[in-house]
């Protein structure tokens, strides 16, 4: 007989959960369940072998220490300090450890093709064609940690592993919370009008109150902060891009003709212009790689 091959599952499939991720994917925050937390993958002795990897492997991590707020700016990997020296001290060093795109390793890039089919039929999706270059990292955090306020460009399964966390997420689709001057130059990956937080937004954000089997989903350019709770927190961000993003060339055309003293409308208040800009922003790109060749 040939043995069956048995495939994990780390979401639940139940009716409400589908409705939940097929209407809330990438497009509001909603908590979530799983049983990630259970995997050996996540476990400290794997971890600590992957962090000895991810130091020898160019780009393979990033951390900082000290002491932070929501409002303030990322610090940059200290001098004089090696990861696994402040993942050894993790507990009393008020470090954040990122051990970045850990699906390049083998015994991790099965897991997320799994979670990928899995989140992809929740969703209702096909996840490999509509999203790209999905990376995992593996968030480590001292207690007390606070993870800056800041937004990003995918779509974002946050899953909690070890130890507890608040995670505050704004409407990034509300003008108040940003404007758009700081979403045509984060569009532009122009970090000089990187979006400012405002304690006075707090009343509109939902807060999230993560543990290990929870998670939330987060979609693309919602600001957020993350609080860390009294003990050392492990989590795991799952990113996907998205192939085709009409508004977000339509930010960096608009960016591009505020400078030329223009005052473009708003993505998303009209299909066909935001279609007609992408369309632009995409002819502009191929030929700047046809002069560059």
């Amino acid at each position: 007989m040939n043995a069956v091959t048995i495939v994990p599952h780390y979401f639940p499939s139940d009716l409400p959960s589908q409705q939940t991720f097929q209407t809330g994917f990438d497009r509001r925050p909603f908590p979530l369940t799983h049983s990630v937390h259970q995997s050996e993958l996540f476990g400290w002795p794997m971890l600590s072998r992957l962090a000895a990897r991810a130091e020898a492997k160019s780009g393979g991590y990033y951390f900082e220490s000290g002491s932070t707020a929501p409002g303030e700016k990322w610090r940059g990997v200290p001098e004089g300090k090696s990861l696994v020296q402040v993942l050894e001290n993790i507990g009393e060093s008020n470090s954040l450890v990122m051990l970045k795109r850990v699906q390049e390793y083998d015994e991790y890039r099965s897991f997320l093709q799994a979670c990928m089919d899995e989140l992809g039929r929740l969703c209702n999706i096909d996840l490999k064609r509509t999203y790209r270059d999905p990376v995992m990292t593996i968030l480590i955090t001292s207690p007390g940690r606070v993870t800056p306020y800041h937004i990003d460009g995918e779509a974002n399964f946050l899953l909690q592993i070890q130890g507890s966390k608040t995670v505050h997420i704004f409407d990034g689709d509300d003008p108040e919370v940003l404007s758009d001057i700081e979403l045509e130059k984060f569009w532009s990956g122009d970090d000089t009008k990187a979006p400012k937080y405002r304690e006075s937004l707090e009343q509109k954000a939902w807060r999230f109150e993560l543990s290990p089997g929870t998670g939330v989903s987060n979609p693309v350019i919602f600001p957020h902060w993350v609080e860390n709770g009294p003990a050392v927190s492990v989590s795991l961000s799952m990113n996907f891009k998205r192939v085709f993003d009409p508004k977000a060339d339509a930010y960096r055309i608009n960016n591009v003709l505020r400078k030329a003293g223009l005052h473009p409308r708003r993505p998303g208040t009209s299909a066909v212009l935001d279609s007609i800009k992408s369309g632009g922003y995409r002819a502009m790109r191929r030929l700047k790689r046809l002069a560059a060749r």
